[in-house]
Order: structure tokens, then sequence, then C-alpha cells
């Protein structure tokens, strides 16, 4: 990917193109996450002309790649700095990914019903392919489904292919990015939310593995640079509980292949204990432990890698987010999926990087964050089950060039 392949438009509250901002004015920073929510950051001038748009609430980018949108999304932000050297000075616009509908948005328990207080059932109950549970949730909850309260302006959904297992889920209260994405992990699917044409569309599509085909190397002459880090699994072994009491509750073990091999690799037996005591059907109990072994089950590789200009597997074309890739590192073979991606463009020039595997393999301050995280997560899900509800178990990427 290259400068010229950029192409950057600023957008109004409508979702209507405004301008396009000219590549020698461009000073951006795009960090973009797999499932996750991306953010960005752009710095004009005060004097440039879309800069009064971009300050107007609801404004935001649409930022286009080669042959593709890499992200859209709004303005959460903005600071102007002025110094004696920049009399006039320059604004700093800070934004998210349109993803964020989804980390706003919750799963209610009855979400055609847009009056909290009267929610008539305890759960919104699916079973179905997993792709297709993550369209009725979020078709229900802000969707063209929803309730006109609830509905996100402009949100339509993309295709539902049915891919997947079939599965089932219950949701009282996570956030819809929370829920879609444990559905998401068992079944190798990614999501996000993406401008096209005047409309958001949220779409699903299928990981793919590409591991015989991508092979990145420094050596080969395919990257310019990486740092890997191989690291014990999270848990090998998933404890579930279900409903009951003492020595009543219902326990039931979950592992799986990746998980048992990365147990006799390292030589530890790694248990976690997860609370779903909003059900006893086993299917979902186990559908708990898989989404969790699905973070955490396997030996954790993280890359960071910064491709050739000129590679003949050109990122953003032949790989991309969510994919699985091969990297050499140090005569040894690691596949990985594709967690992150970084682009920088301005005055120095256009730089960009990936990040594969664990996003937190090289940020202790990260690791940190993903354990608070998930630990809210947990403790929130039991407030929202108090009565008898379950428990539905980010991303730092590289700051150094």
């Amino acid at each position: 990917m290259r400068l010229q392949d950029l192409t950057v438009e600023v957008r109004d509250r409508t979702l209507t193109r405004i301008g396009l901002i000219r590549p020698e004015d461009l000073s951006l920073e795009l960090e973009d996450t797999f499932n996750n929510v991306g953010t960005w950051k752009l710095t004009l001038d005060s004097e440039h002309p879309l800069a009064d748009e971009l300050r107007l609430p609801g404004s935001g980018l649409i930022i286009t790649g080669p042959g593709e949108v890499l992200m859209s999304g709004p303005v959460t932000s903005s600071e102007y700095a002025a110094t004696p050297e920049d009399r006039h000075g320059s604004i700093a616009f800070e934004g998210v990914a349109d993803s964020v509908v989804l980390s706003d948005m919750l799963a209610w328990p009855q979400p055609d019903n847009p009056d909290v207080t009267t929610q008539a059932v305890g759960h919104d109950e699916r079973t179905g392919p997993a792709e297709t549970l993550m369209h009725a949730y979020v078709n229900a909850n802000c969707g063209p489904g929803a309730p006109a309260p609830r509905r996100r302006a402009g949100l339509v959904m993309g295709a539902d292919d049915a891919r997947g297992p079939v599965i089932s889920k219950s949701a009282r209260f996570p956030s819809l990015g929370e829920l879609l994405t444990g559905i998401a992990a068992v079944a190798a699917l990614g999501f996000r939310v993406v401008q096209r044409g005047n409309r958001l569309t949220f779409e699903t599509f299928q990981v793919t593995d590409r591991t015989r085909e991508v092979r990145l190397d420094v050596l080969a002459g395919t990257l310019a640079g990486q740092r890997v880090s191989v690291a014990t699994p999270g848990a090998t072994r998933v404890i579930v509980a279900g409903q009951g009491e003492q020595e009543d509750r219902t326990f039931l073990p979950v592992d799986n292949t990746a998980s048992v091999e990365a147990e006799g690799d390292w030589g530890r037996r790694i248990e976690k204990f997860v609370d779903q005591r909003n059900t006893n059907d086993a299917a979902e109990l186990r559908q708990a432990g898989d989404e969790l072994l699905a973070d955490e089950g396997f030996t954790k590789t993280a890359v960071q890698a910064v491709p050739v200009e000129d590679s003949s597997m050109e990122f953003g074309v032949d790989w991309g987010l969510g994919d699985r890739v091969t990297v050499v590192a140090g005569g040894q073979e690691l596949t990985a999926p594709v967690t992150g991606l970084i682009i920088k463009a301005g005055s120095d020039g256009f730089k960009a990087g990936a990040l594969l595997g664990d996003p937190t393999g090289f940020n202790p301050n990260a690791v940190t964050a993903k354990r608070a995280q998930s630990t809210e997560n947990r403790v929130s899900a039991l407030e929202r089950n108090a009565e008898g509800g379950g428990s539905d178990p980010v991303m730092s990427l590289m700051g150094a060039w």
C-alpha cells in the first residue's frame, strides 16, 4: 500500500461526502483492529477549507485504500493549538471507526420493546448459524429491525450467508460488540460497520487461511522489519458452571485440540472458571467454554511486521485484517491471524505496519488493560444476571517503526 493508494474524504452528520483532503495536506494516523473499534487521528491547518466542517458534531472521515474502504467513522474530539512559529495554528481531530455503534449499544432481553422498564423476558435467546445470530442481534437492537428510538440512522444490514456452526446464545444487556466477539471467535468470522455509499453497513466475513501463499520473512525480502513474541496460553481447560447451588450445581469441563496441544507443549495445565448461571443447556455451556478457549486456549504468538513497499504480497490487497498468515522468524515458521493495522501518512512519508496474533504481546500495559476489561465484563455479566443470568467473557499496536 502506498500514499497514492490512500483517499481521505470528509463527511457530514448525514453521511454525505463534503470534500477530499489532498495528499500533500495529510497528517493522518490510523489504527484498526480485528473485530474491535479502530481509531484515527488527522491534523489540519486551521485555515484548511474542510477544518470547519470537521469541527461540526456528527462529521467524520471515509478512508479508502486500494479498492476498499479501510475505515470510516465519526470525529470524537478536536483540539486547536497555535505557536509563535505557527500563528494560525492547527487542529488535531480524533475519531473512531463506525463499528463504535456496536460498543455504544446493548443487546436487550426484549429488543422489540423500547421500554426498558417493561421487558417481558429475562434473555433474548436465539439459535442458528453463527453469522445469522450476529446479524439478528444487530438488526434487532440497532438495525432496521429495531424500534425507532434505538434504531441507528443510516445503518443497513450486509449479506448473511449463514456461515459458522449452529449455536445457541442468550443476551441480557451485554454490549453488542462483546456479544458479537464471542460468537465470531468460535466461527472464524470477522465483522465491522463501514460506510458504503451514503449508508453504514454491518458486514460479516469469513477469516481466510493464507498461510500457504503469504509467507512473511525479512530474509526473503517480504518484510522490512519484524518482532516476534511467543508465550504460554491463557487457559487450556475451562470449567463452565451452570445453574444450581453448591454440590447440586452443574459443571461442564471444556477443552479442544489446540488447548490440549498447547498444554502438552508447555507442560502446564491452566484451568479457568466461567460462571454461566443463566442456563443449564449443555450446548450453551459448551459455547461459553469454546469462546474463552478461542481467545486464550493456544500458544500466544505476537508479531509486529512492517511490509516492504514493493512486496509481491501487498498488505491490504493480498492479505488483510483477520487473515491467517505465516511468519518466518529465526528459521522457525509461525502462523497467526492479522489482528491490527497501522497507517501513518504525513510530511515525512507513508508507513504501514501490521500486528499479528496476540495484540498484547509487546505491551505490558495492554496485558493489564486486557485483564481488567475481562474482569469488568465478567462482573458486569453477573450484575446483569443477578437473578439467574450468565457471563460472556484490546489493543495496543506498534508505537515504533
